[in-house]
């Protein structure tokens, strides 16, 4: 599971030993438990790849705010287990490759073959062609019902209640996205 925390990151001056902070937005990463074992190296700026998934991101980093605060000196927290199973395995990849710098991957042709194999051919450019239509239509739904949107207040609660929305579309669609008996909140529960 994962979501946006806010990170506080502790400095020390060399020359002065004056100690300072700076607080940013991090992806965090949990056990089992709830516990952090991981945090992003550096802040998260919000982002998507079209103008709902860049709001929601922003909606979603905003829920930081209503959580503790996380010490990134802390992390692992007290209480962090490391599970032998799938989702473990990749976390514990992918801290060793944020350590060391070498990030490993599996090569596009071979995700395209397999991917092929199982669903069939791929159109690259109807797939283009799909994602750019979705693109346009997503902006010109966002310019119709946010741009120009004030004061600032109505356009936050514009905002928040399109991203619900959206959860509780997602939550039906997606089910196996979400932990059972979890009460709605603005994060969807990533694995």
């Amino acid at each position: 599971m994962w979501n946006f925390r806010v990170v506080r990151k502790r400095y020390v001056d060399p020359d002065t030993e004056r100690v300072s902070y700076t607080y940013a937005i991090h992806e965090a990463y949990y056990d089992n438990n709830g516990h952090v074992g991981a945090v992003t190296q550096d802040s998260i700026a919000p982002f998507g790849e079209n103008m709902e998934e860049l709001r929601h991101s922003w909606v979603m980093m905003a829920a930081a705010f209503g959580l503790p605060i996380v010490d990134f000196e802390s992390i692992p927290e007290p209480g962090y287990e490391r599970k032998e199973d799938p989702v473990a395995s990749v976390l514990d990849k992918r801290i060793k490759e944020m350590e060391t710098g070498e990030v490993e991957g599996i090569p596009f042709e071979q995700v395209k073959q397999d991917l092929e194999e199982r669903f069939g051919p791929f159109d690259e450019e109807e797939y283009e062609s799909q994602v750019e239509a979705e693109r346009v239509e997503k902006e010109k739904i966002h310019i119709e019902l946010f741009a120009g949107t004030a004061p600032l207040e109505k356009l936050v609660r514009r905002i928040c209640a399109d991203y619900l929305e959206y959860l509780e579309r997602d939550r039906t669609e997606n089910p196996l996205k979400y932990k059972e008996n979890a009460e709605p909140s603005t994060t969807p529960d990533r694995q």
